[in-house]
């Protein structure tokens, strides 16, 4: 069954039969008819929560107070590290904006193609949000040696290697396990690799420190709640729809590999460096949010429990509420209205 082999869809296919759209490898005219879906969450998702939360970086935070930090105030710790995981999360955004169109090229549902052209476009937003810190804080010179930061640093190098490999390996050959594998990458990317970068700056905030840096980084974290949120009901769907005898070993396999990452990558970064995180918060964060997910989508729990979220101070001094799960909830119970895209007042009420 994992061998099973899909296609690229063909832009103009007048005699597919569009009832009979799956996730992997269905029929389909390609028309978006959107009027009548199998899974009307992702259009309830996109339309009364994703567009809703529009917003650009120029209008959400002034960076010339995180200037003068960056240059004056940051310990030679602190900035290593802001410039590490910027250049990290810069790798990352580039890469989930290129590579989700191919993710939809396996992809037969509307509807679900509807929620990826959206992500894409706010993955794109993100990288803007970067280039906008970056050409408020530094020199050209400066900024390239952040944007490109990962090319000189070994660990760096090697943990974008192994993810955008895995999404070169799918491309190449489009096979359900690969393509199950790639699933399994975004939802570890949207809701584990970003995580540990995110409570830094939201870290550095709490001691008034960078405040510009992590108002853009609420922002994004905020989409990224919802991006995880839609890849979990698409690995529920896949599931669902194949049944495949592996899902379970190969999402433990997964996960195990991705809080390695995680840790190799925060520990060697932030470790003990950083006032106010240390390695042992560090270890516990990464396996609450791994068992979280991977309970999301139905496969066992297998990392140390920890009974909490050790960074559930700094995610209240940002606003954020425990990854922000519930915000992205809000087609299962009740209904959520984004508050203006200028401010991020009320966030938790939403």
């Amino acid at each position: 069954m994992a061998d099973k082999t899909c296609e690229y869809k063909k832009m103009f296919n007048p005699t597919a039969d569009d009832s009979k759209q799956k996730l992997f490898c269905g029929e389909t005219t390609n028309i978006l008819d959107l009027s009548s879906v199998k899974y009307p969450k992702f259009i309830e998702l996109v339309d009364t929560v994703m567009y809703p939360n529009n917003w650009l970086p120029q209008k959400v935070s002034s960076m010339d107070r995180d200037r003068r930090q960056y240059e004056k105030e940051l310990t030679e710790e602190e900035k290593d590290a802001y410039d590490d995981i910027l250049s990290f999360l810069i790798f990352l955004d580039s890469v989930q904006t290129n590579n989700l169109p191919n993710i939809a090229d396996y992809i037969t549902l509307p509807e679900v193609v509807y929620f990826l052209a959206r992500q894409t476009y706010e993955e794109a937003i993100h990288s803007r949000s970067y280039g906008y810190i970056l050409t408020n804080m530094l020199n050209k010179d400066e900024m390239g040696h952040i944007v490109y930061r990962w090319r000189d640093n070994p660990l760096l190098l090697e943990r974008n290697k192994l993810i955008a490999g895995l999404y070169d390996e799918c491309n190449e050959t489009r096979n359900e396990l690969n393509f199950y594998r790639v699933l399994l990458g975004n939802y570890a990317l949207e809701g584990l690799y970003f995580y540990n970068g995110f409570q830094f700056f939201h870290n550095l905030a709490s001691r008034s420190t960078m405040i510009g840096t992590d108002t853009q980084i609420r922002y994004i974290q905020r989409d990224e709640a919802v991006h995880c949120k839609g890849f979990e009901e698409i690995l529920k769907i896949y599931k669902n729809e194949e049944n495949p005898s592996f899902y379970d070993e190969v999402a433990v396999e997964f996960f195990t590999q991705a809080v390695e990452w995680e840790l190799k990558f925060s520990l060697e970064t932030i470790g003990d460096k950083i006032l106010g995180m240390d390695s042992d918060s560090i270890e516990s964060y990464t396996y609450y949010l791994a068992n979280k997910r991977l309970k999301a989508i139905g496969a066992p729990e297998v990392f140390p429990a920890q009974k909490s979220n050790p960074y559930a101070h700094l995610e209240r001094i940002a606003s954020v509420d425990d990854e922000s799960s519930n915000r992205a909830n809000q087609f299962e119970t009740t209904s959520i209205t984004y508050k203006s895209p200028e401010i991020l007042q009320g966030w938790d009420e939403i």
